[in-house]
């Protein structure tokens, strides 16, 4: 069963980690001091302070510092390239062109993060004002998640002005194929998750795996966090009248509910640039 924590976005959850674990330090009031008058419905801590490492855990997740994302980075860099290069037969100037591109979207995205950590510096002593952070986190959050060098980066854009001819043609045979192969993927896990609260007979989950990967598509970058929440709005958006005939009325029925805690999440899934207008659009 999908449990109602699981439709809370990630940034609310960690919020809610950070405040409730040792990313906070407070200190107890001296005797003599007077408490601090609180305003209703706000909840306030003495001595509110972000330790300053915690801003790279934020942004880099499983990396400790933004040196040892950074070493990550190059790699992924260094293996796109090699894919493109297997596909293309790259030339050297091509190689050199892909690799200026690439590293080109690292120093544009270093830079925002420097810019917000000059923020995150400011206000990390002041919980009001912290909170106020997140709005400029959370894209920083999914950019890395997703890869610098999808579809709207340096990298991507010089690769498909670069490419001519034959060399395009393998090249977006190779890509199309990749991508279509990670989405059904995707697809096969939401649906062994959803069968967790509607088991499905073997027949009827692979003609519903198949008819989302015929009737939906692959999103422009996938973001492990929000993955699950793309291929239910994808499989929301397919019309009833061909949907509806693969599900008995209770299995529709708790379809229905997950489609409308999906729902429910579209402004934060927009803002977090997991869904964008062309893919709105194109369902």
């Amino acid at each position: 069963m999908i449990r109602w924590w699981q439709a809370i976005p990630p940034v609310i959850l960690m919020l809610a980690g950070m405040l409730l674990w040792d990313t906070i330090a407070l200190a107890q009031n001296d005797d003599d001091d007077p408490p601090a008058e609180a305003q209703p419905g706000q909840v306030q801590f003495q001595n509110f302070e972000i330790q300053e490492d915690q801003f790279d855990s934020w942004i880099f997740q499983n990396f400790p510092t933004a040196a040892a994302a950074r070493k990550k980075l190059d790699q992924m860099l260094s293996l796109q390239m090699d894919d493109v290069d297997r596909a293309c037969q790259l030339t050297e100037s091509q190689k050199k062109k892909l690799l200026l591109a690439g590293r080109g979207d690292m120093v544009l995205f270093y830079e925002k993060v420097e810019v917000v950590r000059k923020k995150f510096l400011l206000v990390r002593k002041d919980q009001q004002k912290f909170n106020e952070i997140w709005v400029d986190i959370s894209p920083l959050q999914v950019k890395f998640q997703a890869g610098l060098f999808g579809d709207d980066s340096l990298y991507h854009k010089t690769l498909r002005n670069m490419l001519k001819g034959e060399q395009l043609s393998k090249y977006s045979q190779v890509d199309g194929e990749r991508r279509k192969f990670q989405y059904r993927a995707k697809v096969e896990l939401v649906v062994a998750m959803l069968e967790n609260a509607m088991p499905l007979r073997d027949e009827q989950r692979q003609k519903l795996i198949t008819l989302i990967v015929d009737e939906t598509k692959p999103p422009r970058s996938f973001v492990q966090q929000q993955d699950y929440y793309i291929v239910m709005w994808n499989i929301s958006k397919i019309p009833e009248k061909t949907l509806r005939p693969l599900f008995r009325d209770a299995e529709w029925k708790v379809l229905n509910q997950q489609f409308a805690q999906v729902r429910g999440l579209e402004q934060w899934l927009k803002q977090s640039g997991a869904l964008t207008n062309e893919e709105e659009g194109d369902q």
